[in-house]
């Protein structure tokens, strides 16, 4: 089993390689905009959604969230925080499918992102 993850937004080639540095053979990544992603996870193509813009809750989750609804979208790192496992581990257990972040954040969010969804699917 793999879990299948869409990315869009800014720096997806940045989120990409983080992404396949943190799950290995246990993600499947696909690089797309944030528009085919969101329909993706609304048809049942993909699984979760990575998104990055500067703010991190903008436009990273503009689209998922018209598309997949606002509680199941969620910003795990802001233009200036840093991110929280605790907090994304959080976020995963409410079933959070799409994820936004700040660019900045990109290479500190996402291996915790890939950590916690690992685990909620028993691959960790």
């Amino acid at each position: 089993m793999s879990i299948r993850i869409v990315i869009g937004g800014l720096k997806k080639e940045v989120m990409e390689r983080a992404v396949r540095q943190a799950g290995g053979d246990h993600v499947e990544v696909t690089v797309t905009s944030d528009f085919e992603a969101a329909k993706k996870i609304k048809n049942g193509q993909a699984d979760y959604y990575f998104g990055a813009c500067n703010s991190g809750g903008g436009a990273a989750l503009s689209i998922p969230i018209g598309i997949l609804g606002y509680g199941n979208c969620a910003t795990v790192a802001k233009a200036g925080g840093r991110p929280k496992q605790e907090e994304i581990e959080k976020l995963v257990q409410q079933n959070k499918v799409a994820f936004g972040m700040a660019v900045e954040a990109i290479e500190a969010s996402v291996p915790m992102l890939v950590k916690a969804l690992l685990k909620k699917h028993g691959l960790a």
